[in-house]
Formats: C-alpha cells, structure tokens, sequence
C-alpha cells in the first residue's frame, strides 16, 4: 500500500519523553479503509481513510477515567457524540505535530501549566488531516461490548479523547498547519474536514447536530451557555484552555457551507453563519 500526501521531515528537534508508541510504529501500522454512505439529499459519497490507532492500555483508561471524574464529575471513558470540534495544530507537518503534542505520549507534561493540573491525560483526537486533505483516524470507533474496531453504524462507541472543554460530547478533529499558523488550512483540509463531518453526522444517525472550531469555546460566558445547554459541569474552569485561534471563523464558515450544500442542517452552536 501507498500512502500519499505526508509531509515527515520534523523541522525541529525535541526532548524524548515516554511514549506509548513511536510515530514510526504508528507510521507501520496504517491501513486503508474506505467508507460509502448517503446524504439527505440522495447523493452518495465516499471517502477513504488511513488508521493508524494509537494504542489504549489499561492504564490510560483509568487515566481517562480519573479525568472525566475530576473535571466533569462522569464515571464513563466512552463519548457520547453530539457536536464535532475542528482544531488546527500549527507544528508544521504530521510528524512533528504528533510528536511535540502529547498524543503518542503516557502523560502530558508537566510543564504545560493548566493543562496538566487538571489531569495527566494526554491530549488526543479522533482524526487529524494533513496537509493534501489526507484523513487520518488515530482512535477509531470499537464495538459496544470489546475493543475491535468497528465501522457499523449500528454496533460501535468511540472513546472519549481529551481536546478542548467539550470532551464528553465532542468529536475531535485536529488539522496539520503551517508552523505557528492556526487558520492557514490548505482547500484540501477544508474540503477533507467537510466531509469527515458529513460522514461522522450519517454515521451518528443525527446525533451529532453541531460543528464548531476550538477558539469559539475562548469566551468563559458562551462556555457555560454550552455546559448548561448539554447538561455539563466543568468542576476545573480555573484550567481551561484559552486564548485559541483554530482553525478561525474564515475556515469554519467555509466547512459548514459545504457540510449544509448537501441538505445536512449542521449548526454552529456560537451562532456563526
């Protein structure tokens, strides 16, 4: 199998930290797979995607597990999808953006203020695109009673991954941009992340109705709006992350557009347009 549309020259280098695995492991486990459905306006799509699974020990659920307990007071490691979240990486190129995140990691570091103090749970996501628009499943759904990766609309659960302060209702979908730009997505992310969501919103069977960008959860009053309006607590707010730019209204606005133009009524939850 040939995979295309990676860029993997790290541009820096970086301290090693403990890893749950490499990204050149993760690199030798990809596979193809591709997905067909239909939208609610009788057309037929198809898409393929590369998984390359981040492994899920025992230990990281528990991890999991803690976190959601201390910081949205929910005993469960499994999502409960409702709202999709596109996030921007600004590291470069896959590689490196996997690297220098903590998602290949055993904990997050320390040294990351916030984040760290409200759990050791790495950062993850459920896809990342890279530049070419190639989309990239790194926790793919499993079966409801096991861990077999299962695309059956109606035998699966996806766990949850921690990324931005929606965590147990939100898909995560991180993008590969330019070096410390949040808003430069090439069409073909923007075209990829479009219809990543078309398909998650049929595989859902309408239980995802929003898309969002991680900088509209900045503001801490349209944040509790959002915690009251999907019956959340956020018990650790002192440590949220703020200050995001990804991946930016221009972008946003563009990906909705072409989620709607096939009769999906997606809506933004922070009222863009």
């Amino acid at each position: 199998m040939q995979l295309t549309g990676f860029c993997l020259l790290a541009q820096e280098e970086y301290p090693t930290i403990t890893n749950i695995i490499s990204f050149d492991a993760l690199w030798k486990k990809a596979i193809e797979r591709n997905l067909e459905w239909k939208n609610p306006d009788d057309s037929r799509e198809e898409m393929k995607i590369i998984e390359m699974v981040i492994p899920y020990p025992q230990a990281m659920q528990q991890q999991t597990r803690e976190f959601m307990l201390s910081v949205y007071g929910l005993d469960s490691i499994w999502l409960n999808p409702k709202i999709i979240v596109f996030h921007a990486m600004g590291d470069g190129d896959l590689k490196t953006s996997l690297e220098v995140s903590s998602f290949l990691n055993d904990q997050i570091r320390e040294s990351w203020g916030n984040l760290s103090k409200a759990g050791s749970l790495p950062n993850g996501a459920h896809f990342i695109i890279d530049r070419a628009g190639t989309i990239i499943c790194l926790s793919p759904p499993t079966v409801k009673n096991g861990d077999q990766v299962s695309f059956d609309q109606d035998d699966h659960r996806w766990r949850i991954m921690r990324h931005q302060d929606g965590n147990p209702i939100a898909f995560g979908v991180e993008n590969v941009s330019p070096k410390g730009d949040y808003t430069g997505l090439s069409d073909a992310q923007i075209e990829s992340n479009a219809k990543l969501a078309r398909w998650l919103i049929w595989f859902e069977n309408g239980k995802v109705e929003f898309a969002t960008s991680h900088h509209q959860f900045n503001d801490d009053q349209s944040y509790r709006r959002f915690l009251q309006s999907f019956h959340l607590q956020n018990l650790k707010m002192q440590f949220r992350t703020k200050g995001r730019k990804d991946i930016g209204d221009k972008n946003l606005t563009e990906i909705l557009k072409r989620i709607r133009a096939f009769g999906i009524p997606v809506k933004n939850f922070f009222a863009l347009r």
